[in-house]
């Protein structure tokens, strides 16, 4: 086999690799594109709007309960809240936004 065709299936191989691993689940994955399931709800994606900081941690309390971490500082921004996810020992461990529209929670990592 020469140098060029081994060159490209190895590249092939880390491609494919990566791919799987890009849809591997997790228990620690954070959503992406998710929103906490609630009696005004009837279908993943139905628009409930998130107006104030206090209603964004609500619903990332929310969504959070089972996890072990704790909703840091929320920040308004223009479409969005922008919140911080902590560990235990205060370790930033991810970013998420909630759309104001929709109330989905998507991490910015």
């Amino acid at each position: 086999m020469s140098i060029r065709k081994t060159t490209l299936l190895g590249l092939f191989i880390i491609m494919l690799h990566m791919v799987s691993l890009s849809f591997a689940g997790s228990a620690d994955v954070y959503p992406y594109g998710d929103y906490k399931k609630g009696a005004r709800d009837s279908s993943y994606g139905e628009k409930r709007p998130v107006t104030t900081v206090e209603e964004a941690k609500r619903v990332l309390t929310e969504y959070f309960v089972n996890k072990d971490v704790r909703i840091g500082e929320i920040k308004e921004k223009g479409l969005f809240f922008e919140a911080e996810i902590r560990d235990k020992s205060n370790n930033l461990v991810d970013k998420v936004i909630v759309d104001k529209r929709t109330g989905r929670i998507r991490s910015t990592y």
